[in-house]
């Protein structure tokens, strides 16, 4: 057994999980299952980054047809009075800046929880890349290493693009 961090492993040429100072084979289960998830994490959020989960909205006819009579009907209207330009009020600016954030917040938090939720199925590869872990010797074969950063980006992506769903 050894005790390695990610930056002590690597793949060889025929993607087997070595360590970079011995080029002995090495293995660890839960690494090894978390970067196979990890992979198809990343490899969704790559597949569905560009595309569109929402159905566009229909037009409505009877809405067309009430709008052009409208417009028709507004250029028969002459202008006596001025319409009144809105006021600006940093205050109230603020207050509705406020608002909004107050809003958003339930969104946003509901979306961190999603998301520490979904990174919390690989926290094998956040210990091993942060502090290390004992490999033993054996044959695994993956396609890649995943970073947390890596497989953080993906999962943001993943639930930005679920939420649109």
């Amino acid at each position: 057994m050894e005790f390695l961090k990610t930056s002590d492993i690597a793949l060889n040429p025929a993607g087997y999980l070595i360590n970079k100072t011995t080029k002995k084979p090495v293995d660890h289960k839960d690494f090894v299952t978390q970067q196979k998830a990890a992979e198809y994490v990343i490899k969704l959020a790559e597949a569905i980054k560009d595309k569109n989960f929402t159905v566009g909205k229909a037009d409505n006819l009877e809405e067309i047809k009430a709008a052009v009579m409208a417009s028709i009907n507004a250029k028969n209207v002459k202008e006596y009075a001025k319409a009144p330009t809105k006021p600006t009020s940093k205050i109230q600016d603020e207050l509705t800046q406020h608002a909004l954030d107050f809003v958003n917040y339930y969104d946003k938090s509901a979306e961190a929880e999603q998301i520490n939720k979904l990174m919390d199925q690989f926290s094998a590869i956040e210990a091993i890349e942060s502090v290390g872990d004992y490999f033993s010797e054996g044959l695994t074969k993956l396609n890649a290493i995943y970073s947390i950063k890596e497989i953080l980006a993906a999962v943001k992506i993943n639930a930005e693009k679920m939420k649109s769903i």
